[in-house]
Parts: structure tokens; C-alpha cells; sequence
């Protein structure tokens, strides 16, 4: 009898060491797993959920995430028809944002880069407001380079060139988001 306890409690340890190890591995590779996710990933999958990207210091949007491309990312602003496109490395501080995630792998559309998605506001002659390190400007892209694009100014946000308009051009690293007027 004395032996059978014995080998009970061997047994015993022996699956509660084994339960333990297989406990480790998985949180190991769970950690893993979340080590090779980017940004991208996690906003692609945060789904209808709500967030608030701080953009600096002082600029805040709040809104859904639409779409999330190559570098960038597109979000319905909350209470508004405005879409913002905002740079991945603008974004400073995101808040409300889930644990769950989407490899690109896994979406349907292609990766456009920052520049297709401004050449296609600049195709649209849409109004738009640029918020960037330097400050805010109201206008039209009038033109997109590798690095930089051409922003027709219009300081009192009229929908055609007025005097006192300019062309201003802005170093694509300087962006923080384009929001549609």
C-alpha cells in the first residue's frame, strides 16, 4: 500500500510538471506571436471599435479605422462624413485600441503606399486640410513626389484660387493627417 501512494504521488507530480512546462511553452510562444506584430496588424484589427490617435501633442482624431495600407491609414472621423488619412509613424499614442489583430496576409486589398492614396485626393481636386509638425494648411494637392508634395494654399478655405494663395510644398515626413474638407 505503501508503494502504491508513493507511486500516486510520483505520478501526480510528474502531470503537474508536465501540465506546468506545456503552461510555459505557450505562453512563450504566445509572446512570440505577439512579438512579430506590427502596429498595421493590430489597427487592421480593431474592427468597428472606437479610437483616439494623439498625432503631437495637440492634435487628437477620434473616428473608426476604414482601411490600413502600405505606411498609412484611413479613419471615418466620429459624428462627421470627414475621412482623415494619417502616416503609421505619425501616430504617437492610440487609445482604445483591441488586442486583437489582422496580418496583412489576411486582408482582400492591395498594399497601396502613402503616395498612391495622395495622388488619388490630388486626381480628385478635393479641398483638404494638412496638419503637419509645422502647423495646419488648407488647399489642394497639386502634386505628389517620391518625398514631398505640392499643396495649392487657400487660406481662407474658398474652393478656388483667391489672391493670397500660394503654393506650398510639404515634406511627406512632416505629415501628421489629411483630412477632407
Amino acid at each position: 500500500m505503501r508503494f502504491e501512494r508513493i507511486f500516486d504521488d510520483l505520478e501526480g507530480r510528474f502531470a503537474h510538471q508536465e501540465r506546468e512546462e506545456m503552461r510555459a511553452v505557450s505562453e512563450d510562444l504566445a509572446r512570440a506571436e505577439r512579438a512579430q506584430l506590427s502596429l498595421a496588424d493590430r489597427l487592421r484589427g480593431a474592427g468597428a471599435h472606437s479610437l483616439t490617435l494623439h498625432l503631437g501633442a495637440a492634435l487628437r482624431l477620434e473616428g473608426t479605422v476604414e482601411e490600413v495600407g502600405e505606411g498609412w491609414l484611413s479613419m471615418r472621423e466620429a459624428g462627421a462624413r470627414q475621412r482623415a488619412v494619417v502616416p503609421l509613424p505619425a501616430i504617437a499614442l492610440v487609445q482604445g485600441l483591441p488586442t486583437r489583430a489582422r496580418p496583412a496576409e489576411e486582408t482582400l486589398r492591395s498594399p497601396l503606399g502613402l503616395g498612391s492614396v495622395l495622388r488619388e485626393i490630388a486626381r480628385d481636386r478635393s479641398v483638404v486640410r494638412l496638419e503637419t509638425t509645422a502647423g495646419g494648411i488648407t488647399g489642394r494637392i497639386a502634386a505628389v513626389g517620391a518625398d514631398a508634395l505640392d499643396v495649392q494654399s487657400l487660406p481662407t478655405g474658398e474652393r478656388g484660387t483667391v489672391p493670397g494663395s500660394s503654393r506650398v510644398t510639404v515634406a511627406t515626413a512632416s505629415l501628421l493627417a489629411i483630412t477632407a474638407r
